[in-house]
């Protein structure tokens, strides 16, 4: 009976391992670059999963998920994956419009609080507010209190100057689609975020919000955050946790290797039917006539020649990573951490995935053909 027993569960894990066998020279590659980033960039702990055709291929964690390295990280623990949650809210929101509960032309500045909100965000100077030069040399827009802006806008991040018009991302609007929805609908917005994305797949090790009465074993797991300081003597120190509570921009708290299965649930059509996916994923044209760099709550780009869709996210001295697929080859990195060691500063007007060290060797790794650049030291 033990031998049939050890027989089966051999089988069924041969489709994944055997998949994986082919990628392992590139996958030894990627985990070797990890365990060194890790160590050369002040996360204390790292976790990453990579997904391929439908299936997670590698999953790993680096270092302690506490300050005592008692416990250590695997691909399982938990980070707050701020942004990373806005591909969450953008699916639940096109989902909702293809089933007639909203309308993504309605308007958004019905919100009750949206005045006063508007108000004090186009005089606080805050950049999201427009008017100020951005490190690029763009200067948006102010944000035009009286202008109708709609659900749509805000999923393109396009509400400064002439609503629709000029893209720069924008969180702290964006986080407000939450209470619009929830002002509109009775229904809370966690219950519509596990409705349509999160309960469709199965997701396990996630929390809509640290307040998910279903979210327990991702809370246990959570890896707490620190600030990274090389100079003083304790090299890591714990800081504050960042804000919780699940709003349009931020909330989600998950594992790398449940956001790898995420992903594959969104290649697969199981969150949404393939002309939505391809919607959420289109971005609007700049007037120029180029494709902006911002779609329906994902970054959009081209790299050598291939489509990108991503979203990093970044709370300052807590946590970092992104999510990165390269949709045309099914392919995905999840990679997060409980420090900001996985921050590269994307600029706010364009995407640049391509710019972090991490994202860049997987690319090099998995996207592109030529072995010699894939499989260099």
């Amino acid at each position: 009976m033990l031998r049939a027993m050890i027989a089966a569960t051999l089988l069924l894990a041969l489709p994944v391992a055997t998949h994986a066998a082919g990628l392992k020279p590139k996958l030894d590659a990627f985990k070797a670059f990890a365990r060194d980033y890790q160590a050369q960039n002040g996360v204390l702990s790292m976790s990453y999963a990579i997904a391929k055709d439908g299936e997670i291929v590698a999953a790993e964690g680096f270092g302690w998920m506490d300050h005592d390295a008692e416990e250590p990280t695997t691909a399982d623990t938990t980070y707050l994956v701020a942004s990373i949650t806005k591909t969450f809210t953008a699916a639940t929101l096109l989902a909702m419009d293809a089933d007639g509960v909203i309308d993504l032309d309605d308007d958004f500045t019905t919100l009750s609080d949206w005045d006063e909100r508007c108000r004090r965000l186009s005089v606080s100077g805050n950049i999201f507010g427009g008017g100020q030069m951005l490190a690029e040399g763009y200067r948006p827009p102010r944000i035009r209190c009286g202008a109708r802006i709609s659900l749509r806008d805000v999923l393109r991040m396009r509400v400064l100057g002439e609503p629709g018009t000029n893209f720069l991302y924008n969180p702290i609007v964006f986080g407000r689609l939450s209470n619009w929805v929830e002002e509109k609908t009775g229904v809370s917005f966690q219950r519509w975020m596990r409705h349509y994305v999160i309960d469709k797949t199965d997701l396990e090790n996630i929390a809509a919000g640290w307040r998910d009465a279903r979210g327990g074993h991702a809370l246990r797991l959570l890896a707490p955050p620190f600030r990274y300081a090389p100079e003083e003597r304790a090299r890591f120190e714990p800081t504050a946790l960042p804000n919780p509570e699940l709003n349009g921009s931020s909330g989600i708290i998950a594992s790398p290797r449940t956001l790898a299965a995420y992903s594959i649930a969104l290649d697969e059509g199981r969150i949404l039917p393939p002309e939505l996916l391809r919607e959420m994923w289109t971005p609007p044209q700049e007037a120029n006539g180029s494709p902006a760099s911002y779609a329906h709550g994902w970054w959009s780009q081209e790299w050598r020649g291939q489509r990108l869709v991503w979203h990093g996210g970044w709370w300052p001295e807590a946590y970092a990573g992104f999510l990165l697929k390269v949709p045309d080859k099914r392919l995905t990195l999840v990679v997060y951490g409980n420090t900001d060691g996985l921050h590269w500063g994307n600029p706010l007007g364009r995407a640049e995935i391509e710019k972090s060290a991490v994202a860049l060797r997987f690319l090099e790794l998995f996207a592109v053909e030529s072995e010699d650049i894939a499989l260099r030291p």
